[in-house]
C-alpha cells in the first residue's frame, strides 16, 4: 500500500502534477519513476536523498510496509479549487493512475465587466 499526502504551494517555481501512477513501490509522476521498492520497513529515504523537486518530505516505510510520500502540489490562485488547497491523502491499493486533486481545475474566476452606468439620474447628468 502506498500513501500520497500532498503539499499544496502557491508558486509557478515548480511544475504541476500533471500525472502519477504507482506499480507496487514505484511512483511515476509526470513521466519520471521513483523506485522506493529498496526501502526497507520502518526506513525511511531523506528527501535530499529522493533528489526531487516534485517531493516535499522524506519517503517512509511502516513496519507493515506501507510507504507514505509527500509531493508538493504547486497550484495557480485563479484556478484552485478547495481539493487543491487542502487536498485529502490519497491511498493507493492497487497499481496504475492515481487520482490526484490537480486533475479538477475550477475554471478561472469571472472577470466584472465595468458598466458605463455610474449612479447618476438622466437629469443630473446635465449638469456636470
Amino acid at each position: 500500500m502506498v500513501i500520497i499526502k500532498f503539499s499544496p504551494v502557491y508558486t509557478g517555481k515548480f511544475p504541476p502534477i500533471e500525472s502519477a501512477s504507482v506499480e507496487g513501490y514505484a511512483i511515476t509522476i509526470n513521466g519520471s519513476t521513483f523506485d522506493f521498492s529498496p526501502l526497507e520497513k520502518g526506513y525511511e529515504l531523506s528527501l535530499e536523498a529522493i533528489g526531487s523537486e516534485l517531493f516535499a518530505d522524506k519517503a517512509v516505510m511502516s513496519i507493515d510496509g506501507t510507504l507514505s510520500v509527500t509531493l508538493l502540489m504547486p497550484y495557480d490562485e485563479a484556478t484552485a479549487t478547495d481539493a487543491i488547497r487542502f487536498p485529502a491523502p490519497v491511498t493507493v491499493t492497487t497499481n496504475g493512475p492515481v487520482d490526484i486533486p490537480t486533475d479538477h481545475p475550477a475554471p478561472p474566476p469571472e472577470i466584472p465587466t465595468i458598466e458605463a452606468d455610474h449612479g447618476l439620474l438622466p437629469e443630473q447628468e446635465n449638469l456636470h
